[in-house]
Formats: C-alpha cells, structure tokens, sequence
C-alpha cells in the first residue's frame, strides 16, 4: 500500500523512529512530527501514528498487570488470611495491590496510561497518594483513567501536592469529583473549571475562611467540598452573607444558613428562568421551594469548607451536612429520617448506594488505616485460591466491620463450591469469639423477639429494627407480645408513638416467669415523656425478674385520625442469656475400631447402648457448626464407667485443646466462651458401655455469626443493616 509515494513499511520506520518521542506530550510529537513529515501529513497517517502510540501504551500496560499480578500471587496463593494481611499492610504489599487494581480497572475498560510519565511513575510508587485515590469513594463508571489524568495535571501544575497532606487530599478530592464534569446550578450547559477550582481552594486556606471541618476532612469528605454547584464569586458571596456571628459557627451550619431564601412559587420554583441566572443572591431573593432551599444552603456550607450534599425524599429535597464531631447531620425534612433518603444526580454517593449508607462510609474513614487495609485485602482476595477467599474476606471484614463492600464480597465468597466447611468455621472464630466476650453486654433486645399481636398490623415492624411505616391497632383495646429466643433481664421499654394525645393512652405489661404465669411489672404510670423525629415518647425502666416472654395490653378511648393506637418503634433494651439446649442429638459420630454402633450415643434412646470393647476407645461427635458448649451428660450403664475420660476438641481444622475429666464423669463441665466443632472423647480403662451422650449448649450457625456481627456494627444504620441480612440470607451455603 502507497500513501504519498512512501508505502506502509516505510512508514512505520519512521513511527520507529520517533518511537521515543511517542511517549511524550501530545503536543511535543506533534511538533516533532511536523518537522519530519512538513505540512502535508493526512489524518490517516496521524491516526495509524497515534494507534501504534495507543496500542505500545497498552502492551506496557498489559504486562505490567502481568508481572504485578505474578508478585501478589506469591504472596497470597495458597497463604493463610493473616500471611495476606501482613503482605496487604507492608508498603510492598500496599503499592502492588492497589497500583494492581488501579491498573485492572483501566485495563478492563479497554483504557491505558502512560506508564512512562514521570508523574504517573510517582503516583503509582507513592503509598499514601494510593490509599487516598483507591479508599476515598469510588468513581461514577470507573473513570479511573480521567482521575488520575487530573491528579497528573494537578501535581505536575503544583508539585507541592506530593509533601503537603492537605493539598495531597484536595487534589485528589478533585480528581475523584470532576471525573464527571460538574455543572454549574446557575448556568446551564457550562462548567467549572478544576485547576481554577483547585487553586481556589489554595488561595482561601490562606485566608483562614474555611471551617474547621475542611482540614479535618478526609479527601472523600472533601469530595462534597469540592463538587460545589456555585462560581467562586458565589461562594464569596454567601461568605459575606451568612449569619457568621453564630457561636460555634461550624457546629451551627444550620442556623448560619437558615432563613435566606423565601419559600413559595414565582413562575415556578422561584424562578423567571428566562432572565435571572439561579445565583446564590438571586435565590436569596427571589425564593423557591424545596429542592431550591436545600441547594442554596449545602453551597453556603461548602463555600466555607462544610461537608454538605442535597439528598431526595418523599415529596421533598433535603440536605445533609458534616459536623465538627465528624457525624454526618440529616436536618428533619417533612418526609423522614436516613432510610427515606435517596440520592440526586449532581453527586457521586458511595457504594452507588443512597444516603443512609453515608454514615457507613463516614465510620470506616474514621478508622482509615483499618478501611485502607480492608479494601487492599479485598483486592487481594481475588488472587486467593477461591477456597481461601472466604478467609481472607471475613478477614478484611473484620478488620473494618464498616467496610460495605468487604461484606458484599464476602457472601459471594461463601458461595463457592470448593469452601470446605472447616474453612469457615476456621475463619469464623475470631468473630465468634468477639461475639461471645460481648455476650453480657446490654443490647436492643426487641431485635431478637418475635413479635405478634391479634390488632396491630405487620406487629413486626415496630421492633425489627427495619420499621419504614407505622403498625397501627383499629380497636380501642390491643395487645402485644415479645417472645425471646432465651432468657432476658429488661433494662428499658421506649414507645415510640404516632399518636399526638398519648396522656390518654393506657397500658400495661406483663413478664412471664419461671413458672409460666405473667406478672405485671409496669403501667404507663412510670412513663417518662418525650419526643422523637415522628411525635411523642414514653419511656420506662426495667425489672429484675429474668422472662422470656413480656404481653403488652393497651388501650385508649380517643380517635386520633381515624386510628386509635399507632406506634412507630417498640425498643427493648437488656441483656440476652444463652438459649441452651441439646446439640448432639443426630450429629454425625465416629468411634474406635472395636466399638459398636455409634450412632446410638446421640440417638437420645435409652434403650440402645455403645459399648467400648476395649480398654482405650474414643468417640467424636461433629456438631458441623460452631458451638459453645456447657456441659457433657454421659449415661453409663451401671458398673461400666472407664477408668478415666480425657477432652478434646478443636474449631475447623485448628489446633486441638485437651483436658482431663473429673470422676465420676457423669456430667463434665465446659467453658462457653471456647468455640467447639469437633469433640472427642477419650476412654481409658475398664469396660465402658454408654447409654447415650447428651451435650448442651448454643450452635452458631455461620450465617448465624455473620447476621450477629452486621447486628453488631451496624445497630444504629438500620436500613444497611436489614440489606446486608438479606444478602446474607440468600448466600447459597448449608451446613
């Protein structure tokens, strides 16, 4: 083929030839290329130049995720989940996992870069940078590639980015921002400048105008910093307007910024659109309703370095602001709290989840070094042996229990046919042992009650934690009762009532005791009003007497609204004994060689016996899932006890713990708080013959020991809780 009297070959010579110069800036090549070729260069020929550019990116990219991917393997294939935690937190590790996963996420989009660049070297060397790019929110459609051209741009413009921490987070706050171009609100169609942007923010951190909460903020929280909708002359503006002069001015954004913008309709929301931009002082002036009042003021948060972000409800815009306290604020919108919270286009919500799962997030960049290194675990894990990766990940879960997508990536984990059930009793102790140490500790114990009532409809959703509507009892007279899973000693009962005229509400509650009679133990008379976000409170205090069922009897002689009882929540608090029961019957047993019949020690039938035939046997039950044990009932036919009897047990495939029994081996105490699996008993002497084995205690299923712990960590993010139950439900794993 001919182009201009020079075929292809002789061509690609000359691309050859200035292959050094193809990894320089585009504009450089071009010039270079100019001199070469003069002015009558054809597009075709620019094209071929800059694909062979684009495809020697590629191959560079291409093997450096080969040869990363070979290091990591070396260090994590086939290595225990502690093995890869180590490697995960080293600074090796760190850089090789997460330049892996930047790298992969690029390469997967059919994207490259230049590899070459000597800002890019840096970055993809630098620890710090890396854990701030990768755990600072992820990105609208992985547009890694745009977020690390930006941060290029940015250090390459000020170099003091790579020393200075907090103009380390603004860059890449940045970066991560402006991935998707941000809009201005007053000016359709056009957009904000980031380097102007950045160097803006450069500018005031001199001038001391920005609050606290800006140089306390990590770079996802300067994400909602830097993403303002407004000019920089705006923002000047609602700097020099806002109630300043508040005590505590970055505790009380909500006073500061209140009372600007007049509520009502002109031409719409607010607006004559055709002639007056939707400036800040315009919208001060002018009015609007809703979704106009919660823009106006998450900018003149952010125009003093205020977290904020508007958030959608139910015929309603609201607005959520970050505090000094670095808690996220939700101001009372007419439509609800976090769980009727959503999410608005013009912002990037993490975990492509909505509002309520901002908290989540806000707790594990609380904990940063613990989330930066659950997420390099994450990535790590998908090196693992795919058997391996449930350990790794209920690991990286662990580490950071707010780490949302870590649990995600756990229930597909779980899911995998080659997990061997000791594995995951292996990598469930650590949990289930945490979860035992806090056994005794007080806890919202309506969550494990069922609860039922013959009035109020869907009685379940006052106490299961997940409540989005109101349970409401159509008679003057109604009930309630609370069956517990075991014993429980109430501290404290709070209604939460959806009713205005509560002092005409009546009630009673009763606790049934041990010899299954009720008991009243409180009426309303103990009550102490109060108030939540929906309407009225009664609290009470607790009782001594230990119940597993409490029956609350209510009645009201008013109609309110066509309801007569209507409650929002019912919480108890206090604290959840062991339900104890039998957990050997049926389970698979093994014994000696010479034994007989097994299976008849946990068949709880008197009437069939094991016998040792042997002066030294052994028998083993396995519980298939964890358990903490109380006692060992052994039932010796009469004149046949061993000479002694020797422990053991173990979790998974763990190490073993051996101890020896005290005579006259009837009945043998255990410690609950030591997880078992596998228990075996040793016989020593004479000539045993068993009736049975009777062992109690409490199982723990292994989805069991997950829902605990997501009920654990996420108690106060109900809606992100019930998601991740859910999903745990679902998992596709029996035991």
């Amino acid at each position: 083929m001919e182009m201009f009297g020079m075929s292809l070959l002789g061509l690609l010579l000359i691309v050859a030839q200035y292959s050094a110069t193809i990894y320089d800036a585009d504009e450089d090549y071009h010039d270079d290329y100019e001199d070469a070729w003069g002015t009558e260069l054809q597009q075709k020929e620019m094209d071929l130049i800059l694909n062979v550019r684009k495809n020697s990116e590629k191959k560079a990219q291409k093997q450096s995720l080969i040869n990363l991917r070979r290091k990591i393997e070396e260090n994590v294939y086939g290595q225990s989940s502690n093995t890869v935690k180590l490697y995960a937190d080293s600074t090796e590790g760190s850089i090789d996992l997460l330049q892996w996963g930047l790298l992969k996420i690029i390469d997967d989009k059919d994207q490259s870069v230049k590899l070459d660049d000597n800002t890019v070297q840096w970055i993809l060397s630098n620890r710090e940078i890396l854990e701030m790019l990768m755990t600072s929110g992820d990105v609208p459609k992985d547009k890694y590639k745009e977020a690390l051209e930006i941060l290029v741009d940015l250090m390459n413009e000020d170099p003091l980015i790579k020393t200075d921490r907090l103009r380390m987070r603004i860059a890449v706050a940045i970066a991560l921002t402006f991935t998707t171009p941000v809009e201005l609100y007053a000016f359709a169609g056009k957009y904000i400048d980031w380097m102007e942007r950045y160097k803006t923010y450069i500018e005031l951190i001199g001038e001391g105008v920005l609050l606290e909460q800006f140089y306390k903020g990590t770079a996802w929280h300067l994400r909602y910093v830097v993403g303002c909708q407004h000019t920089e002359e705006e923002q000047v503006w609602a700097r020099a307007n806002m109630h300043r002069d508040i005590d505590n001015l970055a505790g009380n954004m909500s006073r500061a910024t209140a009372g600007f913008v007049p509520y009502g309709k002109v031409n719409g929301d607010g607006f004559k659109m055709s002639s007056q931009p939707r400036t800040l002082k315009t919208i001060s002036e002018i009015g609007g309703l809703c979704g106009t009042r919660a823009r106006f003021r998450t900018a003149m948060m952010q125009s003093s370095g205020v977290p904020a972000l508007p958030v959608l409800q139910k015929g309603h815009m609201g607005f959520m602001w970050w505090t000094p306290e670095g808690i996220w604020v939700l101001p009372r919108g007419n439509a609800g709290p976090w769980g009727r919270s959503n999410t608005t286009k013009s912002y990037h919500y993490t975990w492509n989840k909505k509002s309520c799962y901002f908290p989540v997030m806000n707790l594990a960049q609380k904990h940063l070094p613990e989330y930066r290194l659950s997420e390099k675990m994450r990535i790590a894990a998908k090196m693992a042996q795919p058997e391996d990766m449930f350990g790794v990940l209920e690991d990286a879960a662990t580490v950071c229990p707010h780490n949302y997508a870590a649990w995600v990536d756990l229930s597909t984990a779980m899911a995998v046919g080659t997990l061997e059930k000791a594995a995951v009793h292996s990598a469930l102790l650590p949990s289930w042992e945490s979860l035992r140490a806090h056994q005794g500790e007080e806890s919202t114990i309506s969550l494990d009650a069922t609860t039922t009532s013959e009035c109020f409809v869907d009685a379940m959703t006052m106490t299961n934690g997940t409540s989005k509507t109101v349970s409401c009892c159509d008679q003057t007279t109604g009930s309630i009762t609370l069956d517990f899973p075991a014993p429980v000693t109430v501290n404290s009962i709070q209604f939460q009532w959806k009713i205005k005229d509560i002092e005409s509400v009546e009630y009673d509650i009763y606790a049934m005791g041990a010899n299954g009679e009720f008991e009243l133990v409180r009426t309303q008379e103990s009550q102490i009003l109060g108030k939540w976000k929906g309407g009225r409170t009664s609290s009470l205090g607790g009782w001594e007497m230990k119940t597993n069922k409490i029956m609350i009897e209510l009645r009201i002689e008013k109609i309110v609204k066509d309801k007569y009882l209507c409650i929002g929540e019912l919480f108890v608090k206090g604290i959840l004994d062991d339900a104890i029961a039998v957990v050997s019957d049926g389970k698979p047993v093994t014994s000696s060689e010479l034994s007989t019949e097994a299976g008849n020690l946990v068949d709880n039938d008197e009437g069939t016996t094991w016998t040792a035939n042997a002066d030294n046997s052994w028998f083993e039950i396995d519980f298939g899932r964890i358990c903490a044990i109380r006692d060992i009932e052994f039932s010796w036919v009469e004149g046949t006890q061993p000479d002694g009897v020797t422990i053991s047990y173990r979790v998974g495939d763990g190490p073993e713990t051996t101890f020896a029994a005290e005579q006259p081996f009837y009945e043998v105490p255990m410690d609950m708080d030591t997880g078992v699996t596998v228990l075996r008993v040793t016989l020593s002497g004479g000539n045993p013959v068993l009736k049975g084995v009777t062992v109690r205690g409490r199982e723990y299923s292994s989805k069991e020991i997950l829902k605990l712990q997501v009920k654990r960590f996420y108690e106060m993010h109900r809606q992100v809780k019930a998601a991740l139950i859910e999903q745990i439900d679902n998992i596709d794993y029996t035991e």
